[in-house]
């Protein structure tokens, strides 16, 4: 729940939303590609990849020994494809993308809110989706670009 330096409680907030992802989509397999950056190409037909990361420090009430807390934002875009056209692979693709979404969501909230204690807690954040055909008119792609938002107390020794 607290770490030494911003860059350590940063890269541990990191490996914890990874390590909840993983668990929260351990059910879809090889479904589901996953990806610790942001990959060249996407080669499955959903999606969940860890983006940029931000830190806002609180220094207004710096403690002993200069510990602050800090709010970390961690990006995660996911997203999914259908085949077909028009409404109905729309709606396939937007529904299997906020599923993803959900199961991520509630994993953290309700089973893992610390991420296994590297954080004070995490919660999602800002969220945006876009949706596009595909260029061939045979699919249809929805895609969120959401965030986690963590509490974490910079401790230095």
């Amino acid at each position: 729940m607290s770490g030494i330096s911003q860059a350590t409680g940063l890269l541990a907030a990191r490996e914890g939303l990874w390590n909840a992802i993983q668990a929260a989509t351990a059910a879809h397999g090889r479904d589901l590609d996953r990806y610790y950056t942001t990959p060249d190409e996407v080669t499955s037909t959903k999606w969940v990849g860890l983006t940029d990361m931000t830190v806002d420090p609180d220094l207004t009430n710096i403690g002993p020994r200069r510990s602050f807390d800090e709010a970390i934002r961690i990006g995660v875009s996911l997203g999914a494809w259908a085949p077909g056209r028009g409404e109905a692979a729309g709606r396939a693709a937007f529904e299997d993308a906020f599923e993803l979404l959900s199961e991520i969501q509630t994993y953290i909230t309700q089973r893992d809110i610390e991420l296994g204690g590297a954080v004070l807690w995490c919660l999602p954040g800002q969220m945006s989706n876009d949706a596009v055909g595909s260029d061939d008119g045979n699919g249809y792609v929805a895609e969120i670009v959401t965030e986690f938002v963590c509490a974490h107390k910079v401790r230095p020794t």
